[in-house]
């Protein structure tokens, strides 16, 4: 996600009841186009230069409650770009039901006085989630494949992004960055793929970023497939299978201090709103829902 601070994360273990999920229920609208068969996960996949991969990581959310510890775990607070979300591990903000993960955004008044990351704040007025793999798993090269409807509205700011597992030894913008997908709803229907890494000396947060759009149609109210296509040569960003980015390292290496892409990286997903991109929010924008199909990482 595009920054304006350093990165400060900030992680908690999993701490939530599966006896209060019932009230968080997740529409379960359009189940026939949303969900995709488990039993049926492709075990290998061609890209879009015709290399053949294995799969090696997914997660298709068939659980019900909270997902899976063994494979995500939580940012709590407020952590980057002056947004207007506390980030939670609450079943109201994080659950999975019915074949599919949601991250639900609200706007409430939160209590969060002494909380993890509430910056001397007594109350959110908006909360919302933000899972990831660091600690649990991390990649080098592959194709990174996520299925996902995006959520509606002005303000809101979803993405399914990468950085460096070294993240907390190097910080960020060292440890690099990939954008997958970043939508900001004051921009309906068009789709970011984006690749930010620190420019070659000095130091000042300098950052090379090189991002492009696209508007696969209608990404709010159907179930798109974005996915990173990585190789020690060259980033390829899609969705639909139609390109977003190519970043080539031989055009890009030179402008950068250090090369990062060449080590593992772990995947977030999140649900933002407001900041440093999201911008001005709607009255009406929330709740609002972003769910998530599947996850599949093939090498």
């Amino acid at each position: 996600m595009k920054r304006v601070a350093r990165f400060s994360p900030l992680f908690a273990a999993l701490a939530v009841s599966f006896s209060t999920f019932g009230a968080f229920a997740a529409d379960a609208s359009d189940a026939s186009t949303r969900v995709v068969d488990s039993k049926n996960v492709p075990q290998t996949i061609k890209t879009s230069d015709g290399r053949e991969l294995k799969l090696v990581w997914n997660d298709e959310f068939d659980g019900v409650g909270a997902p899976d510890p063994e494979k995500w775990g939580y940012e709590i607070g407020y952590i980057r770009n002056n947004e207007a979300q506390y980030y939670s591990d609450r079943l109201e903000n994080v659950f999975q039901k019915d074949g599919a993960l949601t991250i639900r955004t609200l706007k409430e008044k939160f209590p969060i006085a002494g909380k993890p990351g509430s910056k001397g704040r007594d109350f959110a007025e908006y909360t919302s989630g933000s899972i990831n793999t660091l600690g649990k798993a991390g990649w080098l090269y592959g194709r990174v494949e996520v299925r996902a409807r995006l959520p509606k509205g002005k303000g809101i700011w979803p993405a399914i992004w990468m950085m460096g597992t070294n993240i907390r030894e190097v910080g960020w913008p060292r440890c690099g960055e990939i954008d997958i997908m970043e939508y900001v709803g004051k921009e309906p229907g068009r789709v970011y793929g984006t690749i930010h890494m620190r420019r070659r000396g000095g130091e000042n947060w300098q950052v090379v970023s090189k991002g492009k759009s696209r508007e696969p149609g209608n990404p709010e109210g159907r179930f798109c497939v974005y996915a990173l296509e990585w190789t020690e040569d060259k980033l390829t960003i899609l969705v639909d299978e139609e390109v977003v980015l190519e970043f080539l390292r031989s055009e890009e290496e030179k402008k950068t201090e250090v090369w990062p892409f060449d080590k593992p990286q772990y995947l977030l997903l999140n649900t933002a709103i407001g900041g440093a991109w999201g911008g001005e929010i709607a009255d009406d924008t929330c709740p609002t829902d972003y769910q998530i199909d599947y996850v599949r990482v093939y090498q």
